[in-house]
């Protein structure tokens, strides 16, 4: 199926060849100036427009190309036994408490007496603020959910 369109708009054609205009004197003004702006003519100081055009020429769809799909990226698994920093988490007491009860009522009593010890604290309630996310870690590589 091929459709025509046919324009006619004599007043379109004569503004697109004052702009045209304006442009190629701007443009000549740009290099005659060293890239200084030329003034602008207004439509009165314009030359005559050209003939106006109209043509009439058969419009051909174009093929649609549907996008290819994405294409997954690889994202890098974490090491085991490393902290893999994402956002400053910060913890509370109670939240430690919790997950260590975990590891104590999983029958862990030792490893984390031995955990506190390599912290520096006999207890959880002596461990420093700025050590809550490290122990918050280890208590999480050793199975309890934080």
């Amino acid at each position: 199926m091929d459709i025509t369109v046919k324009i006619e708009a004599p007043e379109l054609v004569a503004a697109v060849n004052t702009l045209a205009a304006a442009l190629e004197t701007w443009n000549h003004g740009m290099i005659a100036a060293n890239c200084k702006p030329a003034p602008v003519q207004t439509p009165e100081q314009a030359p005559p427009p050209a003939a106006p055009i109209a043509q009439t020429q058969p419009v051909t769809p174009l093929p649609v190309t549907p996008a290819p799909a994405p294409i997954p990226t690889a994202v890098p698994a974490p090491v085991m036994g490393t902290a893999v920093p994402t956002a400053a988490q910060t913890y509370t007491m109670e939240q430690l408490a919790i997950a260590a009860t975990q590891l104590v009522d999983a029958g862990r009593r030792a490893e984390l007496v031995a955990l506190l010890a390599s912290f520096g604290v006999q207890a959880l309630t002596a461990l420093p603020k700025e050590q809550y996310g490290n122990f918050a870690t280890q208590l999480r590589a050793m199975g309890a959910k934080i």
